[in-house]
């Protein structure tokens, strides 16, 4: 309704550099209208959306972009909560993030998870929570703290802000129709929601499932592409696609705070 001018915004942000994430462009002298936390408008003049209530800020050229997000992580890696970690990476810009508790799950079992997801639902960003597949991670080469069921799954599936199973690291089992591994998937589906994929090849080669060089004159299409920092040799690779994501399995939370989050590898693309 904003759109039209049919209802007032709640905040208008006036005279922006828009970053244009998808065509790679700059667009300046850019307004943007917010409703209800949702982006309304993003154009050349928000005039028709601005009313008596709506919160008015001029950018005056600065650059207006998009929050970062983390398409796949293990907060617990870096040994901190969620709430530290959301403290640390705010302030580099990330605003949502896709998070696999399966490390905590393995001492704590759906006690952790269910802690994990519960903090990450008080927090001022977006933190969506996968229920771990595969805990233990490596049954019969660990001594684990605890184990995840089928039924497990299927109760953490019902939770809310759980967006679907953690990646399937277990993909032998998958191929093998294991039991355990089937009915985790099945509960996932029946849920309506997303099954986690996990990178499967054992070979040496860079870790870059799915990416693709885009053909020179060729307009990015919105393909999806997720590609991990550990695999710094294909920077070109960023531009392949005008939906790249980047994942980070986790760092120290003092590395948050001193060098950044997603922040930190788009200098390292781009620098």
């Amino acid at each position: 309704m904003s759109l039209w001018g049919r209802k007032p915004a709640d905040l208008v942000v006036r005279n922006g550099r828009w970053v244009n994430v998808y065509s790679g462009e700059i667009v300046p002298g850019a307004d943007i209208a917010i409703v209800g936390g949702r982006f309304a408008y993003v154009g050349p003049d928000a005039g028709h959306t601005i009313g008596e209530g709506t919160k008015i800020v001029d950018a005056a050229g600065r650059y207006l972009v998009p929050g970062l997000c983390d398409g796949h992580m293990h907060v617990e890696s870096g040994l901190v909560t969620v709430t530290e970690f959301a403290r640390a990476v705010i302030p580099h810009g990330t605003t949502t993030m896709f998070v696999d508790p399966h490390e905590i799950a393995n001492v704590l079992g759906i006690a952790g998870v269910k802690l994990m997801n519960d903090e990450a639902q008080t927090l001022p960003v977006n933190i969506f929570v996968q229920v771990p597949s595969c805990v233990p991670s490596a049954p019969g080469l660990e001594n684990a703290g605890a184990t995840l069921s089928a039924a497990d799954v299927r109760e953490a599936l019902a939770w809310p802000n759980i967006i679907g199973l953690g990646e399937m690291m277990n993909f032998p089992g998958v191929a093998a129709n294991d039991s355990k591994m089937v009915a985790e998937i099945a509960a996932t589906r029946a849920a309506g929601l997303t099954v986690g994929g996990h990178y499967a090849s054992p070979g040496p080669g860079p870790r870059l499932p799915c990416l693709c060089r885009r053909r020179p004159g060729r307009r990015p299409r919105g393909n999806h592409r997720r590609r991990r920092d550990r695999a710094r040799s294909a920077g070109h690779a960023v531009h392949a696609s005008s939906r790249l994501g980047l994942v980070r399995r986790g760092r120290t939370g003092q590395g948050y705070y001193r060098t950044g989050h997603r922040s930190t590898q788009f200098r390292a693309l781009h620098g």
